[in-house]
């Protein structure tokens, strides 16, 4: 067990060094990859992976996040052969996967570069809408998270756990309550009330892991209650809603709980809300509050922004607005717990940070996370 640990306490994530506790902010940027069937972190085949983590730390990052797949994190599982160019990375060569992600995390920590994991999907190809199927149970899921803790919580630099990336569901919301293959959150059922699954899976991770946190994320839905709320109700991104939290709030220990948001602009997809020039884009700010915001500014507890991202003006031109209204808004509602998707220029809905170099940044993207990170250093001055 390291000597830090993580906690929370009035809506603030700290850590805890040496009987010292200050508040953390996380700056942070996602590395996709081990999420796919590439087992492996992107950028490998042109660059070394020393050299991308030198460069998320020179750009003025200080955490990464880390998506997988349940395969990711097995035994014996190797990166496909096209993703990493063995050349470059010598030192990569015959080592599985999960092993890599050991190499990536300790380095991490080397360079004082905070991680966080993210359980991304079971099968890596689609996000399921729940955290099992027929083919991977519950107790599949909470054991691959226990294996996880066990093996990665020894590094000082892990965080903690965030559970499920995209708990979301099928169908009109009139019906998606009761369709019994959507995730819901307060509806009552044990099979797709996400709160409650988090609750069963967040303790048997304490109990291996108690210096870590965990991050429960939204849904696409909660319950009828919950999202019988003013404006647009049908429109949210899957794992943005949180409507439910004041209703169902997660029962685990206050001190160890963070909830987490993905949320994002119309490059990702084009919500109702941004259909309306009248008041677009004045109508994000009362939207962010409503489904995710109050939770931090109400009822005080963290809430991180798990992920956010787009083209920014080289894909939906209303992109390029919404990232402007965003970093706003996280600014004037003190939010320094983020991450940006992503690092990878191929991302597909967000074209990435990187261009296909692996080492330019695009700047009109860069221009706006530094200002933020730079605002989030003045209130966190060992951010």
């Amino acid at each position: 067990m390291p000597d830090v640990y993580y906690e929370v306490e009035d809506s603030e994530i700290y850590v805890v060094k040496k009987e010292q506790k200050e508040p953390l902010a996380l700056l942070g940027v996602t590395w996709v990859g081990f999420e796919l069937r590439s087992h492996v972190v992107g950028g490998l085949h042109i660059r070394n992976w020393l050299e991308i983590l030198q460069t998320v730390k020179d750009l003025g990052f200080n955490a990464i996040r880390i998506p997988f797949c349940s395969a990711s994190v097995r035994p014996r599982v190797f990166p496909h052969i096209r993703s990493i160019n063995y050349a470059l990375n010598p030192d990569l060569l015959g080592l599985d996967s999960p092993t890599i992600l050991e190499k990536i995390i300790a380095k991490a920590a080397e360079l004082g570069l905070y991680a966080l994991l993210n359980f991304h999907s079971i099968s890596c190809v689609v996000m399921e809408p729940l955290w099992y199927t027929p083919l991977f149970s519950e107790e599949d899921f909470i054991s691959t998270w226990v294996s996880i803790a066990k093996r990665y919580g020894r590094y000082w630099n892990v965080i903690g756990a965030e559970l499920l990336n995209n708990p979301h569901g099928r169908g009109p919301r009139q019906e998606y309550y009761t369709r019994g293959d959507s995730a819901t959150w307060g509806v009552g059922n044990t099979k797709t009330d996400w709160n409650l699954a988090a609750e069963r899976v967040g303790k048997a991770i304490l109990e291996v892991a108690p210096h870590w946190l965990i991050v429960v994320k939204g849904t696409q839905f909660t319950n009828p209650k919950s999202d019988d709320v003013k404006h647009y109700p049908d429109s949210t991104y899957w794992g943005e809603n949180l409507r439910a939290v004041k209703d169902y709030p997660v029962n685990l220990p206050r001190n160890k709980l963070v909830y987490g948001v993905n949320t994002y602009g119309p490059d990702m997809y084009v919500q109702d809300y941004f259909n309306d020039p009248s008041i677009f884009p004045e109508n994000l700010h009362v939207i962010w509050d409503q489904n995710w915001g109050y939770v931090k500014k109400q009822l005080r507890y963290p809430v991180v922004i798990t992920e956010f991202g787009g083209k920014c003006g080289d894909g939906d031109p209303r992109d390029a607005v919404w990232h402007e209204k965003f970093i706003e808004y996280l600014i004037e509602n003190n939010f320094c717990q983020w991450f940006y998707l992503a690092l990878n220029p191929e991302h597909v809905e967000t074209g990435g940070l990187l261009k296909n170099d692996w080492r330019t940044v695009k700047e009109n993207k860069y221009a706006l996370l530094k200002r933020l990170m730079e605002y989030c250093r003045s209130r966190y001055s060992k951010a």
